[in-house]
Parts: C-alpha cells; sequence; structure tokens
C-alpha cells in the first residue's frame, strides 16, 4: 500500500489531499528547463564547460553531466547541454577518483588504438590486455600501435606482439620520430573518428603531430628518475585530420582498471582461446583449475603463449578480489 493509500484510509479530507504537493516531471518543453533547440558533438571537457561542434561551428557550452568527447548532446537555449544522446560506442575505466563510479573516457568513436612503446618507457602488454576488453566491451574496434620502433629491434619487437597476431585487432609498428609506419596507421584511421589510448609517455601526441604536421599537440618524454611517462595531454580533445579521419587523443594513464567486469566473464574476451576452450570438458570452463582444460593443455604445449595465459590468470585474479 503507498503512503497516500493509507492517508486516504485514515480519512485525509479532500480539501488536504488537495494541498499536497505533486510531482510533475519537467518535460522537454518547460520554460524553466528550456526548450531543445540543436544537437552537438562534444570535442573538449573541462570543469563546469565543454566544447561543442554543431552546423560546422565551435563553441563552450555550459555543462553539468559526465560527458566525454565523441558524446552528441542536446542543448538548449543559453547554450546548455541538458542531455546526453545514447551511446553508439563508448570506453570506460573505474573514475580515479572514485572507483564506485564509472568514468566515460570517449564516445560513438569507431576505433581505439592502442598506443604502446617499445622501450622508454617499457611495453606493457598487460595495459594492451585490459584495454582491448574494455574495447570489445563497449562496442568499438581496436588497433595496436607500437610507436617508438626505433628504440628496438624488429624481433624483439614481434616476440612481443607475436600473441596478439592472432587477434582481429591490426597491429601496426612505427615512429613518430621517422615516419616509418605513419602512413599504415593513417590507412587503419581514414574516414573515421578514433581515439588515442596507453600509458603516459608513449608517444601518442607525437604520433598525432606526424598524423597531422602543425596539430601542436603537447609533447613530452620520461621522467629520468622514475621511468615513467610524465603526462603531456592534460585533457581529452578531438583532432581533425586529411582523409576524414577524426582522432581524439587522450590523457596518458599509469594504469588502467576494468568497470565491474565479472571474473567468468574474462575468458569471453581471450579469442585466442578460443578454438581450444571449444575442446575443453566444460562449457564453462574458466580454464583455471578443471580437469581436462585444452586451454592449460595448449599452454603447456606452447601452442597458447604462456605469458598472454599468465596475463589472463591476472585479470581474472584481480577482477576476483575487486
Amino acid at each position: 500500500m503507498t503512503r497516500q493509500e493509507q492517508r486516504d484510509e485514515e480519512g485525509l479530507s479532500s480539501r488536504d489531499r488537495k494541498l499536497q504537493p505533486k510531482y510533475k516531471p519537467p518535460s522537454p518543453t518547460d520554460p524553466i528547463e528550456g526548450r531543445e533547440i540543436a544537437q552537438a558533438q562534444v570535442v573538449s571537457v573541462s570543469s563546469g564547460r565543454c566544447h561543442v561542434i554543431s552546423d560546422g561551428r565551435l563553441f563552450s557550452c555550459r555543462n553539468q553531466l559526465p560527458v566525454a568527447p565523441g558524446d552528441i548532446v542536446a542543448l538548449v537555449e543559453g547554450q546548455r547541454v541538458k542531455r546526453i544522446l545514447p551511446r553508439r560506442t563508448f570506453l570506460s575505466r573505474p573514475d580515479p577518483g572514485n572507483p564506485r563510479l564509472e568514468k566515460v573516457i570517449a564516445a560513438n568513436m569507431d576505433v581505439v588504438v592502442v598506443v604502446v612503446a617499445v622501450a622508454d618507457p617499457p611495453l606493457r602488454p598487460g595495459l594492451i590486455d585490459r584495454y582491448l576488453i574494455a574495447i570489445e566491451r563497449g562496442g568499438a574496434d581496436a588497433a595496436i600501435c607500437v610507436n617508438k620502433c626505433e628504440l628496438g629491434t624488429r624481433d624483439a619487437i614481434e616476440q612481443v606482439m607475436h600473441p596478439y597476431r592472432a587477434l582481429p585487432a591490426p597491429i601496426v609498428v612505427c615512429s613518430a620520430q621517422s615516419g616509418e609506419g605513419i602512413d599504415d596507421l593513417r590507412a587503419i584511421i581514414s574516414g573515421k573518428l578514433c581515439v588515442f589510448v596507453g600509458h603516459s609517455g608513449v608517444g601518442k601526441s607525437s604520433l598525432l603531430n606526424a598524423l597531422l604536421p602543425g596539430a601542436g599537440a603537447a609533447t613530452g618524454g620520461v621522467g629520468s628518475g622514475t621511468g615513467k611517462g610524465r603526462h603531456t595531454t592534460t585533457r581529452s580533445q578531438i583532432y581533425d585530420l586529411s582523409g576524414g579521419a577524426r582522432v581524439i587523443d587522450t590523457p596518458g594513464v599509469r594504469e588502467f582498471g576494468l568497470w565491474k567486469l565479472d571474473p567468468a566473464e574474462v575468458r569471453l574476451y581471450f579469442h585466442d582461446f578460443d578454438e581450444a576452450a571449444g575442446s575443453c570438458r566444460f562449457s564453462d570452463c574458466t580454464h583455471l583449475h578443471e580437469p581436462d582444460c585444452m586451454v592449460r593443455a595448449q599452454v603447456e604445449a606452447g601452442l597458447i603463449a604462456p605469458s598472454r595465459y599468465q596475463r589472463y590468470k591476472s585479470i581474472c585474479e584481480a577482477e576476483d578480489d575487486d
């Protein structure tokens, strides 16, 4: 029984009932809320405001919503963001400031390019694995860009990247410094809205400057005392490239967490296990402890990279601890 029904049963007078406040959700055309006058795409976000583009015009809007670059938003009179339209794709992580909240990094992109460096900072396959999971969950396509190839040998690069050759994500090896491989990267993102993500210091902004001379994206190196990348991009924004490509350049990260991922789901994102998993005794085999697990058998036989399997176990254990 509702509270109102209880009051009725207790004999609340008709006059008293009329005096009870009634909530009426505002409609899109209520003057107090403002009338929707346009839709726009968010290109950058700052505190209390965001820059959007609408009908070819770039301008700043007031905003109190958790918008992300790439979002399509509805504007009201007075140039204020009223609502976020449904996202076609997204990339998210736990909010570093409050891990109980989901933070959307970018939205409505076609492809997410995971940028790693051969060295300076060292290549971190575990970060690639986590990004690939988050990208697939958000519905976008993935690509892997190995930057700073001038700092390593081809054999060393191939040894680390070999397990990823079995995945649908294209891999491009390049150098923002020499220009090697830049045309291959350009071909992958041509005509698409894409996002550059990765560890701090891997050269995302340098790649952007190589793709778009004159972009002026801030660049930096790696701290000599820590070996860790410095944050040179402080906020995400969209750059227009030739060939119809647009790039969202995001700040680098030190760590990348996965938003509310059930450990049982992790196996669904390791597609290099799929063929072997079909021969496991149990259809829901986690490949961790069950008997007659063909995935573990192929790891022992060297048919699945042991390093890739160890990272799979680490992600499962980390999500199980959350």
